[in-house]
């Protein structure tokens, strides 16, 4: 490579964060340029500065200097709205790089104004903006989009001249160049002539540039499959968007030579831009907001932290029932717990005040507050925070760091200080009013969501790739699947992990492709979001500290979270958690039902013995942190006891430490088989039965053995954690010599101490995080066993929309022996409610009306308003005619009928659909005539109506009576259930199986886990309902296939049928349909695989597989003959499939004498006869045998080895 690389500088190049089209990776990009001998190099992405901090970094890794750049997007008026013309081209792209830090800040404020207010289809800028904003930037005339390009496109020198000219006024001659570009598109070299009178009449320099989309010239086809799989196109479509030519890749100093040889200075000047840029960041800065004192408070207390102190004490009394003692007060007959608690108090508000935290935990304290008066639940804590008593004495957390030996250090460490972060969980649903509130209090402009950025993972490129290039779905599905499941794995790894994937990849040339294209695009940023939890808090506007963006409306940073945390912001992390607002609901239901308006289950006992019983059996599920299969056994064998195991159990479930859960449990049982690491460790790993459970015991045994100090302790940690070798030779230095000062230990024992330490950090769990979420965990468990029903009430509300764990915790209700009863006007809330009714079974749980599909919240909110205003609905007619008919709408009627919500008023569901309009327009035509002042016929008629007997017994021509409602038959069985699907998400009242008259449930012969765990081949039958059927056809030969779901009575079956299977039995996909499913699970490669082998309407199936049924008879009933007779009326030699026996329960109850009969004694059973026999009087019940289903087919390739 010849050293004249070294001179050259890209000044127009586009990252993956160009989101459209930019095919360079950063770390690929900036790696490539370093093996060119490139000394530095422009980003200058579409629009954005998303990659600017990424781009730093990585030209620091790689000794190149970072130009910071953007190419905007120039409008005449960037605030107008109106769609630019693509034949016109009112925009236009205009490279910018930033000479110095000012120039990079106005740079950031174009941008920021361009996504904040002149957004329209992109972020667009205008040339007023810009003269405002161009101190210290460097212009280009750019590409071919860009205005005095376009303007010579179009011949119209006059006008390109008089655009050059604006430009040279507002950057200035010096900073502003003529940017030559040659991919070989004829346009370009049309207009370089005219680009270089241009440069000769101002004076300008001239600058050569390649547009840089990707890192290599082979790299043009993952691009052109990145511009597919960004615009939803396939790479065969001629419409398409596509570049002209293959030259748009990062070429070196020769070829640009070659390519600008008559123009050479455009490739000599490109270096002295580079001399003219040197942006520094102001990484490490404090940007963090100031606490506003109020008034009242400012003429108080001098400062700050004498107004933190103050509401320490405060908080101290509140909490602890003790005042603080003074310095001067504390001697050796001061209480020792008080004596703790001022001391602690003053150590942990003096590192916070030399840290410079004070208005960190103010502002926090104050939103907190905040929350807790406007009744948002906030939880009592998460992460290190819970260590540090200070916040709890604030009310930030509400954990008592003292009752569970939590550490200040783990949180904020004086030996290694780095910024405080607490993350507060909130109630889900009103998480956003505690960040308007922030909004508010500390100014919008100053507030702002952190961007986040979605990539390319290995499986998602296979599939994405695959899809581009028209592989048919269960190709690219086979094919993606044999990526393992590994975090992040890369497919050059998932190549070397799985050895049939790398067969694959060698031998279907398809397979390479898509492999080959793909392993350019992995670990590309694919999408923007936003960050789940996390929220800027500058003490400034945010726009002169990092470029913005909006993200659905919301102000949001360009940089994501670690470089705004770097840049000196602060980041707060606002977590929404369900389980809070589970509890909320519960604790409301549990005011209304009993009575008791002061009930908080974060005052209940720790000690509840109920609550421990339910734990030890496992009756977990909906129990924040401990409803997983592996929890539930774990909390059979631990046999909790107190609120401090819950706290090890959540910590020990994880990957590592559950190697200790067997010493944790036999320790616990037996005392005498627990071995402590040490004497001198022995009170620190008492409470966890001899085993190192969390990071704190690892800390205060440091500071025990080798007289560390915590926060030593807590650097001590971090370095086992992360392994580094020439920290941990450090580390362990300073451990054998401390423990040799502190308790004469010799290097040998030391070194074992320091071994099993280290072992513990890798695997230890940060107590304080546990702690709080184990206090959560304790509290669901104590709501499920004293509360149940207002519980689960709670669990059922906060699962809205998500069906298949609605019907997961219906199911659970069911377990408890709680009754989940469909919606009803006269009963139901918004959400799930219990109902505590005087004749009806207290353990019952009422649908919410806003649950229902098409009612929503308005229109719920509205009924039971009127309904507690004005009392029940007394009929169908009433109810049309008290609610508002704008936002209770004929749709709304609809599905409260269809899911029974008037079945208590007596209402008929199917004629209530037949008469809906007529119903709704005679209550539309009474509202009017009230609101008028006017009486109709039936107030009128009054006292006299009434006499002539029951409204009911009057007819109307069409046959209607009473509400004149029509008499037609109530819907079957079947519609009432499909409705239920349809508006409810699931079946309520009970399953299309049920119909089949007992036989159905019986057909299904594997369950949900079953299928998900299957190892070597089974076959399975599922009976169930035919629903979302998606027919497609194979590439090759276009056989028809589908994909389709399977409603079980257990959940819900995603199942594929393809080719074979599906011209023999495709007939029978018929949605809402009931059938049999045969087929066969196995397991490959971890993943369960499931080959459909034939669907067959239900009734026609049982008929085939229902092998022997035995009728379990009263051998002293009358009756039993006309059965007999009833039996031989269906059966006979050869009519059906199904063995009859008869079997006649003896008088004790237990016994039974079983009658065979004659084997060709068959029957051909559907299931409405199955239900009519197995009505009558005379049967006890029935025992019945299915065949099993067919074993697996061997394959064709074992047959014909067989055969040879």
């Amino acid at each position: 490579m010849s050293n004249k690389d070294t001179d050259f500088v890209h000044l127009h190049v586009h990252s993956d964060f160009s989101l459209l089209d930019g095919c360079c990776r950063m770390d690929r990009l900036m790696e490539r340029a370093q093996e060119m001998g490139h000394t530095a190099m422009a980003l200058t992405d579409h629009g954005n500065l998303f990659g600017t901090i990424s781009f730093l970094k990585q030209a620091e890794k790689n000794g190149i200097k970072p130009l910071i750049g953007c190419e905007a997007y120039l409008v005449a008026d960037h605030k107008n709205v109106e769609r630019p013309g693509r034949d016109k081209h009112t925009y236009y792209h205009l490279g910018m790089l930033a000479k110095d830090y000012e120039g990079y800040k106005n740079l950031s404020l174009l941008v920021s104004d361009a996504h904040v207010n002149g957004f329209y289809y992109h972020p667009r800028t205008d040339m007023e903006k810009l003269a405002e904003h161009s101190d210290g930037l460097i212009g280009f005339t750019g590409c071919l989009k860009g205005r005095v390009p376009q303007l010579l496109l179009q011949e119209d020198y006059e006008s390109a001249r008089s655009a050059m000219g604006e430009f040279v006024d507002i950057f200035g001659k010096e900073n502003y160049f003529v940017e030559l570009q040659n991919h070989g598109i004829p346009l370009q070299v049309k207009i370089i002539p005219d680009l270089l009178k241009l440069a000769k009449e101002f004076d300008l320099k001239i600058v050569g540039s390649n547009d840089v989309h990707y890192v290599r010239g082979e790299d043009w086809d993952p691009h052109d499959a990145l511009l597919c799989i960004q615009t939803g196109s396939k790479l065969d479509d001629p419409k398409r968007m596509r570049y002209d030519g293959k030259e748009f890749y990062l070429k070196s100093r020769e070829e640009m030579e070659m390519i600008f040889r008559e123009v050479p200075e455009a490739v000599t000047n490109v270096f002295g831009v580079a001399e003219m840029c040197d942006v520094k960041l102001p990484f490490g800065e404090n940007n963090y907001p100031v606490y506003p004192m109020p008034l009242e408070i400012s003429k108080e207390f001098a400062d700050r932290p004498s107004y933190l102190k103050s509401l320490c004490n405060k908080g101290m009394v509140e909490r602890y029932e003790l005042s603080y003692l003074k310095k001067s007060e504390r001697d050796e007959n001061a209480d020792a717990k008080l004596l703790e608690l001022s001391e602690r108090v003053d150590y942990e508000l003096s590192i916070i005040d030399s840290s410079g935290f004070n208005d960190y935990f103010l502002i926090v304290a104050d939103f907190i507050k905040w929350s807790r008066e406007q009744s948002i639940p906030v939880g009592p804590g998460r992460g290190s925070g819970a260590g540090c008593l200070v916040a709890y004495l604030l009310g930030i957390t509400d954990i008592d760091p003292l009752r569970f030996g939590l550490l200040f250090e783990r949180f904020l460490n004086p030996e290694r200080v780095s910024p405080p972060d607490f993350d507060i969980d909130f109630c889900m649903r009103r998480r956003g009013e505690v960040i308007e509130y922030v909004r508010e209090k500390y100014g919008r402009e100053c507030v702002a969501n952190i961007i986040t950025f979605g990539t390319f993972g290995a499986k998602m490129v296979m599939r994405d790739v695959a899809r581009v290039r028209d592989v048919p779905f269960a190709e690219a599905d086979r094919m993606a699947k044999m990526v393992p499941d590994d975090l992040n794995i890369s497919l050059s790894d998932a190549i070397e992990k799985n050895s049939e994937f790398k067969a694959e990849y060698e031998k279907n040339p398809i397979c390479r492709q898509i492999v080959d294209t793909g392993k350019v695009i992995e670990g590309m940023v694919r999408n923007v979001g936003t960050h789940a939890a996390g929220v800027i808090i500058a003490d400034r506007p945010l726009r002169e500290l990092v470029p913005l963006t909006l993200q659905d409306g919301v102000l949001t940073t360009q940089f994501p979270k670690d470089p705004v945390e770097d840049l000196g912001l602060l980041k707060m992390d606002f977590l929404g958690l369900k389980t809070l607002t589970v509890i909320s609901e519960a604790e409301a239901h549990v005011k209304r039902t009993t009575g008791d308006d002061r009930f908080s289950v974060s005052d209940v006992t720790l000690e509840d013995e109920a609550t421990f019983a339910l734990l030890n059996d496992a009756q977990t599920i909906g129990v924040f942190q401990l409803e997983s299969d592996g929890m539930r056994r774990l909390c059979r064998q631990m046999n909790i006891s107190n609120v401090d195991e819950i706290i090890a159990l959540i910590a020990l479930y994880r990957p590592g430490p559950m190697e200790w859960i067997p010493d944790y449990i036999k320790g616990k049982e037996d005392s005498s088989t627990i071995r402590f690491p040490h004497p001198l460790l022995e009170d620190i790993c008492e409470e966890t039965y001899g085993v190192m459970v969390y990071q704190e015991q690892v800390m205060e045994a440091a500071k025990r053995v080798a007289g560390y100090t915590l926060g030593g302790a807590d650097i001590l940690r971090r370095a086992m954690g992360k392994k580094k070798p020439e920290e941990m030779a450090k580390q362990r230095d300073i451990f054998v010599k401390g423990a040799k000062e502190t308790n004469d230990i010799d290097k040998k024992k030391a070194d074992e101490i320091f071994d099993i330490l280290e072992k513990f950090a890798g695997y230890g769990f940060n107590k304080s995080h546990s702690a709080a979420y184990g206090i959560i965990s304790y509290q669901t468990a104590y709501l499920k066993a004293n509360h149940p029903v207002d519980f689960m009430a709670g669990v059922l509300s906060c699962e809205l929309g998500n069906a298949e764990k609605l019907s997961h915790f219906i199911g659970e209700c069911s377990e408890m022996g709680i009754s989940v009863l469909g919606p009803d006007v006269n009963e139901s809330g918004g959400n799930f409610t219990p109902v505590h009714g005087k004749k009806r079974d207290k353990r019952s749980i009422r649908f919410g009306l806003s649950a229902v599909k098409g009612v929503g919240d308005v229109a719920s909110r509205l009924v039971i308003a009127e309904r507690e205003a004005n009392g029940p609905f007394e009929s169908f007619s009433d109810f049309a005619e008290r609610v508002d008919p704008k936002a209770v709408n004929k749709r709304v009627f609809e599905c409260l009928a269809k899911t029974g919500s008037f079945d208590s008023l007596g209402e008929n569901r199917a004629a209530l659909l037949m008469d809906l309009d007529r119903i709704m327009g005679e209550a539309q035509l009474r509202r009017k005539d009230r609101d008028a002042g006017q009486d109709t016929l039936f107030d009128m008629m009054g006292a006299d109506m009434m006499d002539a007997g029951p409204v009911s017994s009057l007819t109307s021509e069409n046959g209607s009576t009473g509400d004149g409602v029509s008499q037609v038959q109530e819907l079957d069985e079947l519609e009432q259930l499909s409705y239920e699907k349809e508006l409810l998400g699931f079946y309520l009242s009970g399953h299309p199986v049920d119909t089949l008259g007992g036989l159905g449930a019986l057909a299904s012969d594997i369950t949900a886990k079953d299928l998900e765990t299957v190892e070597g081949k089974r076959p399975f039958r599922l009976c169930g309902v035919i629903a979302e059927v998606e027919k497609r056809f194979t590439k090759k030969d276009g056989r028809p296939w589908a994909r389709f779901t399977l409603a079980a009575k257990e959940k819900d079956f995603s199942l594929m049928v393809f080719s074979e299977a599906y011209e023999q039995y495709g007939v029978n996909l018929v949605e809402s349909e009931i059938v049999i499913v045969e087929g066969v699970a196995s397991e490959r490669n971890g993943e369960t695989r499931v080959n459909v082998v034939s669907i067959l309407p239900a009734e026609k199936s049982l008929a085939k597989i229902t092998k022997e049924v035995t009728w379990l008879l009263k051998d002293d009933s009358d009756d039993v003959k006309a059965f007999m007779q009833k039996v031989h009326a269906i059966s006979g030699e050869g009519r059906g499939f199904t063995r009859v026996h008869f079997a006649f329960a003896a008088s004790n109850g237990k016994d039974a004498l079983v009658a065979e009969t004659d084997p060709r004694f068959t029957v051909s059973f559907s299931s409405d006869g199955f239900k009519d026999l197995r009505a009558h009087s005379c049967v006890l019940g029935a025992k019945v045998i299915l065949n099993p289903p067919p074993p697996p087919e061997e394959p064709a390739w074992a047959k014909r080895a067989k055969s040879g």
